[in-house]
């Protein structure tokens, strides 16, 4: 049983550790695309989600997605400050919410075939890979909308 919480945990450690690397190198993306004439929005990562309609932030939605945050991020994400993994203010700004919701969903594909994350996977060899939590969309638009509750 002990063993079992132990997977657990570095599972969530590398999940959470991969998102701030893909913050950071989405970043530079970005502003290499902005350069170009790009948009960060033109980054949509690999996976089942085409697009994400954003209004105003739903309450609602953060709630849960800080309860996720709580239970599967915090352990190595702080908000501001770097921990085992970068902090996450700010992703919602630098990556698109139809990449987040892809890497979220659909985490061991994008490892293996997203350019910009295998990338940062050997930029970042010293940091636990992220491994799929096999979240379900409406789980991956809640911690959305949390990051994007930090970014207001």
């Amino acid at each position: 049983m002990k063993s079992h919480s132990i997977i657990k945990f570095l599972l969530l450690v590398s999940i959470i550790s991969f998102l701030g690397i893909a913050s950071n190198d989405a970043m530079l993306k970005s502003e290499n695309q902005q350069k170009k004439g790009a948009s960060k929005s033109e980054d949509k990562g690999i996976g089942p989600v085409k697009e994400v309609k954003l209004g105003a932030i739903d309450k609602r939605l953060v709630d849960k997605g800080n309860s996720i945050y709580n239970e599967k991020c915090s352990a190595c994400h702080n908000i501001d400050d770097v921990n085992l993994a970068p902090p996450l203010r700010g992703v919602s700004k630098r990556l698109s919410p139809v990449f987040i919701m892809n890497y979220l969903v659909n985490t061991t594909e994008m490892q293996k075939k997203d350019p910009n994350v295998i990338s940062l996977i050997q930029q970042w060899k010293k940091v636990p890979m992220m491994k799929d939590q096999h979240l379900k969309q409406n789980d991956a638009r809640a911690v959305l909308e949390f990051l994007r509750s930090l970014d207001k």
